[in-house]
């Protein structure tokens, strides 16, 4: 920060709506919470929940859902420096303030869609906008060394803010975001806007070179460096998972000690065409408690999100859940809500701001309420158990089968192509290859949240699941509850589910439902789940164990 630099902090058998019910129901409770140290986590990742995001003028009834755990507070950098070194970070303490109120923390973000406006005064720019992200009139040469001193100045001003604002203890962790052009892009696509010869120069201000990756890959390490020096000490860095691994691998120590852990913006109930490498960042270091990550949707349920909409392979619920799962199957331990998605929880109502979207269950005589809300229970319970079986809740594989994204969004089939999450999404279990099922799509009720894929077990087959070792080993001679999810299609068709040198029936009424059948297992003995079809192929979803009591 330059001299004279200024801040101012101001059993059951259960089914969906009119399903039928003929099993007693048995309420479980969850295993003890265990918070982690700093660095590798062998428990729970404190702060673990969900997060509500973009809420606006909803802020207080949405922070006040009973499954939510904190939110987040975002600005502008042409927020924060009205002018040359003088720094105003009130717009940050009226956000945190009623997270710290409710002993709740949130996300810390200051955006670069709108840069300082003295900045195209003391940098070349050019008037194209090289990002959907700018919102300025044109685009800055971030890698010019006037604009890399004002970004050194804006994060070192930003660590000396969060060591003493009262509000310290609100703040999950802060995004690093690279701010160049727009928020988080850095790269030109070609074309003559890569000569520093056509960019303009403000009067007095020294000619900036060409773009050049090399350029880009000096201003992301400056970015690192001093995110670390500034902002670590006081607080968690998320890193965007998109990062190249040549800019990334320098810091590995850094994410493996706890001083850095990942994030994306682009949760999707399956990963988008060539995105899949940036979700496995996550499976491979998050689910091991390497680090954590904090994950928000791409969009909303509906598709919603900055005046476009996304295309959905499935109903709003079903995704809603879906990408849900994901998140929990990759390790994900901070999981951010779409206010307009909490708004369903709680008022069984959608609307998209700018377009005549909208839903409304009183209308539709449908319990999307209900879906949304049991979804974010069941995510709230499970986020940041991946790396403490010892002490999470339960385990659970739900069943899919999908080798190609079933959301186009203008990208063709044949690049569309999964290859690593083609299978189950689990947490401390997982389905045991070669049981003959079969994968499914969009089965059973649209208005129920658990039929985006499914797996049918063929009749006479039989299904193993094998749950963690330590997850197992913590319940050895313990109550468990086991529950198992299937669609409801077929009459007097029975499945048997065996666990623990025990078998228990499933019986089917044919309400067409999706349905939940749950068994009181008083000690468990082992760590492997069989379910075979008797009488008739099965649909099934989930099959989950948890502690019981």
């Amino acid at each position: 920060m330059g001299r004279g630099a200024r801040i101012l902090t101001g059993v059951r058998q259960t089914s969906g709506r009119n399903g039928g019910s003929t099993m007693r129901h048995m309420w479980m409770g969850v295993g003890v919470l265990c918070c982690a140290s700093v660095g590798a986590y062998a428990g729970r990742a404190p702060g673990s929940g969900l997060y509500a995001i973009w809420y606006g003028k909803n802020r207080d009834v949405l922070l006040d859902l009973p499954f939510i755990t904190g939110g987040q507070a975002v600005t502008q950098w042409r927020t924060i420096e009205p002018r040359p070194e003088e720094y105003d970070f009130s717009s940050l303490d009226v956000q945190l303030r009623p997270l710290h109120e409710r002993g709740y923390k949130g996300t810390v973000q200051i955006n670069g869609n709108q840069k300082p406006l003295f900045l195209f005064e003391r940098v070349p720019w050019h008037p194209e906008r090289f990002s959907v992200q700018i919102r300025d009139e044109g685009s800055l040469m971030f890698w010019h060394p006037a604009h890399v001193k004002a970004h050194q100045g804006m994060i070192r001003a930003l660590g000396a803010y969060l060591a003493r604002t009262p509000y310290r203890d609100a703040v999950l962790g802060v995004r690093l975001n690279f701010n160049a052009f727009g928020t988080e892009h850095c790269h030109l696509r070609g074309g003559e806007a890569r000569s520093a010869a056509v960019w303009t120069i403000p009067k007095g201000v020294a000619s900036g070179t060409d773009w050049s990756k090399e350029a880009i890959a000096a201003y992301q390490a400056m970015v690192f460096r001093e995110y670390l020096e500034h902002i670590v000490p006081h607080a968690r860095v998320f890193v965007r998972n998109g990062l190249p691994e040549e800019v990334a691998a320098p810091y590995r120590n850094d994410f493996e000690s706890g001083r850095l852990s990942w994030f994306h913006t682009s949760s999707e109930a399956e990963p988008r065409a060539h995105s899949e490498w940036r979700y496995r960042r996550f499976h491979e270091d998050c689910r091991s408690g390497k680090t954590t990550a904090y994950a928000e949707p791409w969009a909303s349920a509906w598709g919603d999100h900055g005046g476009k909409t996304d295309d959905r392979a499935c109903s709003p619920p079903q995704w809603n859940y879906w990408r849900l799962l994901i998140d929990l199957h990759n390790g994900v331990s901070f999981v951010a809500i779409y206010g307009s998605d909490l708004e369903v929880a709680r008022t069984g109502r959608y609307r998209y701001w700018k377009k005549d979207h909208s839903h409304d269950d009183t209308k539709a005589g449908t319990d999307y309420r209900g879906e949304f809300t049991r979804a974010f229970e069941f995510a709230a319970r499970y986020a940041g158990h991946p790396a403490s079986p010892a002490e999470s809740p339960g385990a659970w594989c739900a069943f899919r089968g999908n080798d190609v994204i079933r959301e186009a969004n203008g990208v063709p089939a044949k690049r569309r192509k999964l290859s690593f999450y083609t299978g189950d999404y689990d947490f401390l279990m997982h389905r045991v290859p070669g049981d003959g099922s079969e994968g499914l799509q969009t089965t059973g009720p649209e208005e129920q949240r658990f039929g985006a894929w499914a797996r049918r077990l063929p009749v006479g087959k039989s299904m193993g699941l094998q749950l963690d070792a330590q997850f197992a080993e913590s319940l050895a001679g313990k109550p468990a509850v086991v529950a198992v999810t299937y669609l409801d299609d077929a009459t007097d068709a029975r499945a048997t589910v065996s666990v623990a040198g025990q078998a228990f029936d499933i019986t089917r009424e044919g309400t067409g439902r999706w349905c939940t059948a749950e068994f009181a297992v008083p000690a468990l003995s082992e760590g492997t789940i069989v379910l075979r079809a008797r009488d008739a192929s099965i649909t099934l979803h989930m099959v989950e164990v948890r502690r019981g009591q």
